[in-house]
């Protein structure tokens, strides 16, 4: 025999209530079965307003009443058909006496939860009656054996008169029930039993109800006591799913779990079961299978004694918000016997329920969590129980609002080390603190207490390192010109290998100079700049951090392929939001020396992660090769070469025979140059580059320091850049090419150049004998020689383009590389 409860939502509608009836006739058909059913969704809350209506003599009760009669008589016409008149009649007589029982509140002007309890009864004693009327008549062309027939619980399921909770009353149930539905569900004639979830009765009769979920509990009850070889809960989801779906999108059903794992959720806030609900099939070892009625086909989750090894430390992660941390502390405690006995049983006697305790072996803390609504009572009754040590100032009492309790649950925790520093690492690494830690000897169960508003964060972040076999990582891009959009066009391209490699990169924002838009989802890549320009969000990089923060990502990064200060201006609210940066941007590392230590020291404060390897050298490997030469402990004596695209270009293109400005003209219509050409053309370029490096070895340098000689009039070098730059700018031809001249006339060649050598850092002209290494670089390559202790006598070189959209797009796409490994799986 089987027990099938079907919760409100399954009732929702006249539709859905014919896919329970297809449902119960398919396991009619193989066995047994007793259906228990909840109210129709969202009647029972509406009875219980209208109660508290009527007690305040509102006349909208009426109205709120009219609406429940309209809902059900509605149901008996869509499910009955037009002969329906016997079961309309039935619902009349029970809607009539909901509203004498209403009345008779509005009366009284008073509600007792006697009459709160009969009041809500009406909810499932409409829903039986009208599901089981419908059966009937759908079944009966199919075989005239097979009926349903409407059961009240309160005549087998008896409690005490704890009204609005009632505590069943076991051995007078299990004796009723075992003789009223037993018989009808085993009976020759095939009846199938629909019962009222729910409502109970005291021995005398007096209507009771067993708590919100009561359903739920129902079906345990009845299954307990019939003796049923599976009771199946139906509701609207596919099973008991790894987190709560609306928090954590990844979540998935757990296909089995134990009893005790199904308990451990559900008491600490997983929805699909509460914990007291399951305990009479529990103790029976009745397996309970949660099944979706609007998915009959997806097979659900199985609960039972024992699970199957799917090989997972953890089952399920879950929370409880609305908490507050109560810690009693002080020297009072500390080696009294008796101080842990006093405080519980003072908030038992104000019926304050302890959700998670934790006490330091010092003796001198006890920390507990109780529900925001009662921790002024329970500090009210601690604060009388200790009154005298209080007065003395041998205790008190603190208090944290706004917390929520994390539980990560499963089996497969016991005996297996590093468990809970898996945990605690994956909050660290999102920066979200701890306020208490409990730990049960079982070890099935791991809680601690965060912040409130960073349950969503921690759930996804601790889903991720237990559950999810890829790594994700989130981007904000802002900057979508040349280098920006080579950045989007690559990673749309390599997606697919991305996703190969463990690795699921999705664009959750994108930005330009006026607009932005934000996709949790991810934006299509392959049509960004349409979802770009049909954005109404005006661009403001602080409001932009701010929506990205909203999002509550675990693994997330700013790429900023911006140039100049605004947005890194923006950077510490960026920080602030938990992301990484990653960004071929160099003025962050060209600030002044005191904002730039600031800004270093806020990243590693907040453990986040600043990769910048296209600032020198575009796609080069010039900063990963100058740490690892550091790492390794190699002493860099000097640094030398070319260290921009540009100028590289312009220098070894230039031959004299078309003016020197008409190839600047020409590279930047390239986009061999920043927008701004003076940046190329004045040094600051070649200056910030050599600055980077300068403070990747420990130098503490500004850009004023940096020597430079600069290519740009000091009448051209302020200013608005515009295309008349470009005619003004004629007049420096003729001393470049009597300069590349002279150098030709001595066997070398001119080159702009960087140097970084005892401490001091210049840029400019420099003549190279056309043997030497600098001089046989082409196009716009990059040429950057380091002069070590180890390599003394050979420089190291690294040598390649220096310049170009994608070449600099590789950099950056290469640094999103190194994120994701350097996040944990």
């Amino acid at each position: 025999m089987k027990v099938l409860k079907f919760g409100g939502s399954s009732l929702s509608t006249p539709a859905t209530i014919r896919g329970v009836g297809r449902i119960l006739r398919d396991e009619r058909r193989r066995g047994p079965v007793i259906a228990v059913v909840s109210a129709f969704q969202g009647v029972t809350n509406q009875l219980l307003e209208c109660a508290r209506l009527a007690e305040r003599a509102d006349p909208a009760y009426l109205d709120v009443y009219e609406q429940i009669a309209r809902r059900h008589r509605s149901a008996v016409s869509h499910l009955i058909g037009p002969r329906h008149g016997r079961v309309r009649a039935q619902v009349d007589v029970l809607l009539t006496e909901l509203q004498s029982t209403l009345q008779g509140i509005h009366l009284l002007r008073h509600c007792p939860l006697r009459a709160l309890d009969m009041t809500a009864s009406f909810g499932e004693r409409l829903s039986a009656l009208i599901v089981s009327a419908y059966l009937s008549r759908a079944w009966s062309a199919l075989s005239p054996q097979l009926s349903a027939l409407c059961v009240d619980a309160r005549d087998c399921v008896v409690t005490d008169d704890q009204f609005t909770r009632a505590n069943v009353l076991f051995r007078q149930t299990n004796r009723r029930t075992r003789a009223l539905l037993g018989r009808l569900a085993r009976g020759k004639g095939r009846v199938l039993p629909v019962v009222t979830g729910f409502i109970g009765a005291t021995e005398d009769g007096q209507t009771t109800t067993i708590g919100r979920n009561g359903s739920d509990y129902s079906a345990a009850i009845i299954g307990a006591a019939v003796g049923a070889s599976a009771i199946e809960i139906w509701t609207d989801v596919d099973g008991v799913l790894s987190a709560d779906p609306k928090i954590v999108r990844a979540a998935f059903v757990l296909p089995e779990m134990t009893y005790e794992e199904a308990m451990e959720l559900s008491y600490f806030g997983a929805k699909v079961l509460h914990s007291a609900t399951i305990a009479p099939a529990v103790a029976k070892r009745i397996p309970i299978l949660i099944k979706n009625t609007f998915n009959p086909d997806a097979p659900g989750t199985l609960i039972s004694r024992k699970a199957k090894d799917d090989g997972r430390l953890a089952k399920g992660i879950t929370a409880v918000a609305d908490l507050s941390l109560l810690t009693v502390r002080g020297p009072g405690m500390v080696g009294v016997p008796g101080v842990a006995e006093r405080v519980f049983r003072t908030l038992a006697a104000r019926r304050v329920s302890v959700v998670l305790i934790s006490q330091a072996s010092s003796e001198h803390t006890i920390c507990l969590g109780v529900q925001s609504a009662d921790a002024e009572r329970a500090v009210d009754a601690i604060a009388r129980e200790f009154q005298l040590e209080f007065h003395e100032r041998l205790m008190q009492v603190d208090v944290k609002g706004d917390q929520a309790i994390l539980a990560v649950v499963g089996e497969g925790m016991k005996g297996r080390p590093g468990v809970a520093g898996k945990v605690f690492d994956a909050l660290g690494r999102q920066q979200i603190n701890i306020s208490a830690i409990a730990q049960g000897a079982s070890e099935r169960n791991i809680s601690c207490v965060i912040d409130a508003a960073e349950q969503g964060r921690a759930l996804n972040a601790i889903h991720e390192r237990f559950f999810e076999a890829r790594k994700k990582l989130a981007l904000a891009v802002i900057g979508v010109g040349n280098v920006g959009g080579a950045v989007l066009r690559q990673l749309h391209q390599q997606r697919s290998y991305l996703l190969s490699k463990g690795f699921d990169v999705t664009v959750v924002g994108l930005a330009r100079s006026r607009r932005f838009v934000i996709d949790r989802d991810g934006i299509d890549l392959a049509h960004w700049k349409e979802t770009l320009d049909a954005a109404e969000h005006r661009m403001d990089a602080a409001t932009f951090a701010k929506r990205i923060a909203e999002l509550d990502l675990t693994n997330a990064a700013l790429v900023d392929c911006t140039v100049g200060p605004t947005i890194v201006d923006a950077y510490p609210a960026f920080i602030d939001a938990n992301l990484h940066i990653v960004t071929p941007n160099k003025w962050a590392n060209a600030l002044p020396w005191r904002r730039y230590s600031a800004l270093m020291a806020e990243l590693d404060r907040r453990k986040r992660h600043f990769l910048f390897e296209a600032n020198v050298g575009a796609g080069l490997p010039v900063v990963s090769t100058l740490r690892d030469l550091i790492a390794s402990g190699d002493e860099i004596v000097r640094i030398e070469g070319i260290l921009s695209g540009t100028l590289s270009y312009l220098f070894n293109t230039f031959d004299g025979s078309s003016p020197f400005s008409a190839l600047v003209r020409e590279a930047h219509r390239m986009a061999f140059t920043e927008p701004d050409p003076r940046e190329d053309l004045s040094g600051q370029d070649v200056a910030r580059k050599l600055l980077i490096l300068a403070r990747q070895i420990g130098l503490q340098m500004d850009l004023d320091e940096v020597r430079v000689d600069s290519l740009v009039p000091r009448a051209l070098a302020g200013g608005t850049f515009t295309p008349k730059f470009f005619g003004a700018y004629q007049r420096a031809d003729a001393d470049i090419a009597a300069r590349v001249r002279r150098a030709a006339a001595r066997g070398a060649v001119l080159r702009y150049v960087g140097t970084l050598e005892n401490g001091k850092a210049r840029a400019g002209l420099k003549e190279f004998p056309r043997t030497h290494p600098v001089a046989s670089a082409k196009g716009s390559d990059n040429l950057i020689a380091f002069t070590t202790k180890r390599y003394a006598r050979t420089p190291l070189v690294v040598q390649g383009p220096g310049a170009g959209a994608d070449v600099t797009a590789m950099g950056v796409f290469s640094d999103i590389l190194k994120l994701l490994n350097y996040l944990p799986r």
